[in-house]
């Protein structure tokens, strides 16, 4: 819980941790919302205002509430989901709202949030740095606050769209992020406590991800070979024949090695799209075989991650450390 507590910035210097943590947390969150309005086809003022307004909210909040890389991608995701949430609500609801209420009611729930956070500031610190986690009982005042936003989402959606003018539908948006906003400002302890929360999973995974990183590399390593060694086959098989083996987007005809590498890996991944096919009966018993042997080796990789994964993956350590902290005076 280092990273979240704050402990290991004694070692570090104070600049360098402004350059690594809120720099690099801020231009992934800007990533990630740029990424979000340019995938969603917003107007480049929207745009604008969703980087801008998600940059500027978590760069002022972690530069006032610190904790670690961890929490920093928490809160960048929050961001992210958000922008999501207010993109789709946007779209199906208030489609034809101008552009003022569109960015006014994006900002709102973020500026409120972080105005409530500065305004509360000593117990929000005291919320982040709690450095321990939270008991389930705090969940359903979680789930409060998170209904009630819901509830006006849905509530939205059962408002009369027809005939509503886009300055009306400005002020309905504009009316139910406010709303959402007091939702958010009320249980301002609740959010920033599911942020620390979820911050501290987040540590934890990142702590097993050394042991799963080499039974990853090699599962897949085996995994892409055997995807390999089946394409050489197909392309074999096709080639040494007299006839094309494969119906190619609806063509018998020669395969090529790419198109014979595409086509075992989706098969090895039981994917079958259906734009390569096999039409002969030598190709679809090697197809069938690879299907096999691509469902085997995922099991046995599959066991092989969750048995490091799991809590015996440290047992043979555990004694050895006690047996030490024993004899140590």
């Amino acid at each position: 819980m280092e990273a979240l507590t704050g402990r290991a910035h004694h070692h570090v210097p104070a600049r360098h941790r402004f350059d690594v943590h809120w720099i690099r947390s801020i231009g992934f969150t800007m990533f990630l919302v740029g990424l979000i309005a340019v995938a969603t086809d917003a107007d480049w003022v929207v745009t604008t205002a969703s980087v801008a307004t998600s940059a500027f909210g978590f760069g002022v909040f972690y530069l006032f509430f610190p904790g670690g890389w961890h929490f920093g991608l928490v809160t960048a995701n929050f961001l992210a989901i958000y922008a999501c949430f207010f993109e789709y609500f946007h779209h199906a609801n208030f489609a034809d709202a101008p552009r003022p209420a569109v960015v006014a009611g994006l900002a709102l729930p973020v500026f409120g949030f972080l105005g409530t956070c500065l305004a509360r500031r000593y117990a929000i610190t005291r919320v982040i740095h709690a450095r321990r986690l939270r008991e389930l009982s705090r969940l359903p005042r979680l789930s409060r606050w998170f209904l009630a936003s819901m509830a006006v989402g849905a509530a939205s959606f059962a408002l009369p769209h027809s005939g509503v003018d886009a300055a009306m539908q400005g002020m309905m948006l504009i009316g139910a992020m406010s709303i959402i906003t007091l939702c958010v400002m009320i249980a301002i302890s609740d959010v920033v406590l599911l942020m620390v929360d979820i911050s501290m999973v987040f540590e934890l995974v990142a702590g097993r991800l050394d042991r799963l990183l080499m039974p990853v590399i090699a599962f897949l390593t085996v995994y892409a070979l055997l995807a390999i060694v089946f394409a050489c086959f197909y392309r074999i098989a096709d080639m040494t024949t007299p006839t094309p083996q494969f119906l190619i987007l609806g063509e018998a005809r020669r395969i090529s090695f790419v198109e014979a590498l595409y086509f075992s890996s989706v098969t090895i991944t039981t994917l079958g799209f259906g734009d390569i096919s096999p039409i002969s009966m030598l190709v679809r018993a090697l197809t069938a075989i690879e299907v096999i042997c691509g469902v085997l080796m995922l099991l046995f990789g599959f066991s092989e991650v969750m048995r490091n994964a799991g809590p015996d993956s440290g047992l043979h350590d555990r004694p050895h450390r006690r047996d030490s902290a024993a004899d140590s005076p």
